[in-house]
């Protein structure tokens, strides 16, 4: 359904989630203060999932914190090595230049990092491949201790229900060695409906399970009165009951429905209530039906969230 929607309406505000906003700020808390504290924030596809951890990327960029964002891709099996990793060494690189940062590493050399960037020269020989990646994962670290010693940093990592092998042990070993990099929180969303019985990511789960600082965050869809109010930012007022009714008859409370339903015209004409109120009937004109809720809906690809 998602994924067929081109035009989607949205709150311009996070409804329903204070309590995890309010979690993950204690988490950042507890970073600065010199605690290790990572969380692992789970939910089926389209529940918010990206949407609350930009909302706490914002509020944390205007508390002075640096954010760095990376996110894994869907290609397949095997994925593409350390993707979400890559993409936060060259949002540095943009921010620091690469000479900048690799005065953060021991010697000014980052030749490891080369592995993921060409702006960092040759990567070591095939050779050194094992001890490469030793070197790799520590320079990785080192880095992201030496930006949490000039101030607090958040690291999101999005989609890890696509992550591939050397993504995932990276992972592992950033969050096992936290102690030693004081003001960072590791931030990592991933699909709980994704995650079959033979996921890769269900045992790297149960592992960071058993370190002490690592949190699960469950997302859960939004209740009807939470519903309401998303519904009420989309249209502007507060929907009456009959509207309220078939919106969370069809969606059951899953965000992205909700926004994919009311960009629908057809709805709010049944509704009695004007389509355009909500920018929507640009699906409707398509000849675009967003059908049943989320339970009938999962077979289908949704977008990101």
């Amino acid at each position: 359904m998602l994924a067929e929607v081109e035009s989607r309406v949205s709150s311009p505000v996070l409804v329903g989630r204070s309590g995890q906003l309010s979690a993950l700020d204690t988490a950042l808390a507890e970073a600065v203060r010199g605690s290790p504290s990572a969380v692992m924030v789970g939910g089926e596809a389209g529940v918010g999932k990206s949407r609350l951890v930009s909302e706490f990327a914002e509020r944390s960029r205007g508390a002075g914190v640096r954010v760095l964002i990376g996110g894994c891709l869907e290609l397949g099996a095997d994925g593409l090595p350390f993707a979400p990793f890559t993409a936060v060494i060259r949002a540095l690189v943009r921010d620091l230049g690469a000479a900048g940062v690799a005065g953060l590493l021991p010697g000014g050399s980052a030749r490891e990092l080369a592995r993921l960037l060409p702006e960092f020269g040759e990567p070591a020989d095939p050779d050194e491949a094992g001890e490469a990646r030793a070197r790799l994962f520590e320079q990785a670290l080192i880095l992201l201790e030496r930006l949490a010693e000039a101030g607090p940093v958040v690291l999101v990592i999005e989609d890890m229900h696509w992550a591939d092998r050397s993504s995932r042990d990276l992972l592992v070993f950033l969050i096992r060695n936290q102690p030693s990099a004081e003001g960072l929180l590791m931030v990592v969303t991933y699909r709980t409906d994704d995650l079959h019985h033979a996921h890769p990511l269900r045992p790297l789960l149960a592992e960071l399970d058993r370190i002490g600082w690592v949190t699960r965050m469950d997302l859960g869809r939004l209740t009807r009165p939470d519903t309401g109010q998303l519904v009420a930012q989309i249209i502007g007022h507060g929907p009456d009951e009959d509207l309220l009714a078939a919106v969370y008859g069809r969606t059951e409370g899953n965000p992205l429905f909700v926004e994919a339903l009311l960009a629908d015209g057809g709805l709010f004409r049944a509704a009695g209530v004007a389509a355009g109120s909500a920018g929507g009937g640009r699906a409707a004109a398509a000849g675009r039906d967003p059908g049943g809720g989320p339970g009938r809906q999962r077979g289908r690809r949704a977008d990101r969230r």
